[in-house]
């Protein structure tokens, strides 16, 4: 098969293809077209073509998030790579590989106001582990080739190591752009990192046992993938009589559903109950935390003179310590540690009984919550409710920011085969790519829950042509950002509706059709249990279910909600 004429760009994609890249992304455009030639002459390679960079990388962020392999991006020059910031930004933060490729004109061009031209080496560096720049050569030297195949080994291997995350590559390339040939197919050399996993040392392991047995301990997981073995780990560690977990639905761990009522209990708990519940050790594991009241809650706990330890356990690119407690960073892998810890402990008699004394306050939230919700009037409160209840098991769950992912928070209490969201800068953009793209990377089916702001402000999502028929959206319809509606910053201001919330006021049936998604709308309870009965039920084909909320009602019924119980 014909292929570019352009050695690095072959050596490229061998090299990514070889190391385990299954999926590119491709963005039309011109000076990208060496690396395009390329990638469709590797046959094992799945090519996945989305016209906006920015939903581009997006739907490669799905990609990679469920695949968990690295997925390359390909685009052209100029302000191209720059669309591709926010998505990295946020595989920079949550730890996911991209790889992008940028096409670049070649060095002496740049600063001449030649078409398409800026500084593109580095531009994304605020965003990635590394940037690389890869020069044009008119004669492919064995050095050359060398250097290639150097740097993209190096990028492969700085994206997967340690903490995982986004790497770019910038690739100069001179005209002619789409000359083609017969090359002979060059196996080109793979680089391999090779690590023993981390241990602690049994004595070290037995002191930090030591200082767990006799305390309150309250272990917190943020958002993470799925991982078995953590899971295993995690589930055993909770058994404990002295351990309470609070788990956010992000973490993707399997728990007993109380474990998952954060802000549920913490919103009808009193000051004096906050204290009585007061943990000696906080062990943190994941990314950051969704819920508000929890951080509060525990960064209050620092005033005090007997404030809590707090021990960050897992791989991080620096210190983090959001709760401002922090005492212990244990650079390892949490089940690992886990596990021997729970091996230690689980043989000694416990004085504390302190997951006794949380589920009570968590069975009291629950009954509170039920009846609240049930007695209540049409709102989001009661939309989200028979959502979370109605949703189907072993779906991959997406959220967007904003409204969604806060409610899922707030009332989910049985966790899907997997819950994603764009947690590691919390945007609202690509929140829908970034669904097609995971859809697009599992046979399972997947539901996106999204509001009507993250909606419009992710039109181009709904173009992108490989969308599963599995694939389906729960549109909830409450004339802008129900979020400002709630929170104390904006929700008393009277520009409230003018610059925050602000209706988009799309004709979301119109959308669907002209796309080819089917369409559905609710607007009551009684047609919301229909319509989801008959999103679920179809097969041959996308699907929008567009909820119509109440705006300013939703807002005022949460407040209510969150202060039910106050002392």
């Amino acid at each position: 098969m014909k292929t570019t004429e352009k050695t690095a760009c072959r050596i490229i994609i061998d090299v990514l293809t070889r190391s385990g890249v299954k999926d590119v992304v491709i963005s039309p455009g011109s000076r990208n077209t060496p690396l395009i030639l390329a990638a469709d002459a590797e046959e094992s390679l799945r090519k996945h073509v989305v016209i906006d960079e920015r939903a581009a990388a997006f739907y490669a962020l799905g990609l990679c998030e469920i695949s968990r392999r690295p997925v390359a991006l390909i685009c052209t020059s100029g302000s191209a790579p720059l669309n591709y910031a926010p998505a990295l930004s946020e595989a920079y933060y949550r730890g996911v590989p991209l790889i992008a490729l940028t096409a670049d004109r070649s060095f002496e061009w740049i600063d001449q106001d030649d078409s398409q031209t800026i500084r593109q080496f580095r531009c994304l560096e605020n965003v990635v582990k590394r940037s690389y720049d890869i020069p044009e050569k008119e004669c492919a030297t064995k050095d050359f080739c060398w250097f290639v195949n150097r740097t993209v080994n190096d990028a492969v291997i700085e994206a997967v190591r340690a903490v995982p995350g986004p790497v770019h590559i910038n690739v100069q390339l001179r005209e002619p752009l789409g000359k083609t040939g017969d090359f002979q197919q060059v196996e080109e050399r793979i680089i391999s990192e090779v690590g023993a996993a981390q241990k602690l040392d049994d004595s070290i392991i037995k002191i930090l046992a030591d200082t767990l047995a006799d305390k309150r301990v309250l272990l917190i997981a943020g958002f993470m993938e799925p991982d078995h073995k953590l899971q295993s780990a995690v589930s055993r560690f909770a058994s404990l009589p002295n351990v309470a977990v609070m788990a956010e639905t992000l973490s993707n761990l399997y728990l007993e559903p109380e474990c998952y009522s954060i802000d549920k209990v913490l919103s009808t708990l009193s000051a004096s109950e906050k204290m009585t519940l007061r943990p000696d050790i906080i062990i943190t594991l994941g990314g950051a935390l969704v819920s508000r009241l929890l951080k509060e809650y525990l960064r209050g706990l620092g005033d005090s003179e007997d404030r809590p330890e707090h021990w960050s356990i897992g791989h991080h690119r620096t210190t983090v310590d959001c709760l401002r407690l922090l005492t212990k960073r244990i650079e390892i892998e949490p089940g690992y540690l886990l596990r021997k810890l729970y091996n230690n402990l689980s043989r000694r008699p416990f004085k504390s009984s302190y997951n006794s004394l949380w589920h009570q306050y968590r069975t009291r939230a629950k009954e509170s919550a039920e009846t609240f919700i049930s007695a209540g009037d049409w709102s989001e409160l009661k939309i989200f409710h028979q959502i979370f209840k109605a949703l189907p098991d072993g779906i991959n769950l997406q959220l967007s920011n904003g409204t969604p992912v806060r409610y899922n928070q707030l009332l989910a209490s049985t966790p899907y085969h997997s819950t994603h969201c764009n947690r590691g800068v919390s945007g609202i953009d690509g929140c829908t790519s970034t669904a097609v793209g995971a859809s697009r990377a599992t046979e399972r089916p997947t539901i996106l829950i999204t509001g009507d702001m993250s909606f419009t402000y992710d039109l181009s999502a709904l173009t992108i042509k490989e969308v599963p028929d599995s694939f389906k959206i729960i549109l909830i319809n409450n004339s802008g950002g129900g979020i400002f509606r709630f929170i104390k910053s904006t929700s008393e201001l009277d520009s409230r509706e003018k610059y925050f919330s602000v209706a988009p006021g799309i004709d979301v049936e119109s959308i669907s059709r002209g796309v080819g998604y089917k369409y559905l709308r609710a607007h009551d309870e009684e047609s919301l249990t229909t319509s989801l009965r008959q999103l679920f039920r179809i097969t041959d084909g996308p699907a929008i279910l567009e909820v119509m909320a109440p705006g300013n009602e939703s807002g005022e019924i949460l407040k209510a909600f969150m202060k039910r119980e106050e002392k």
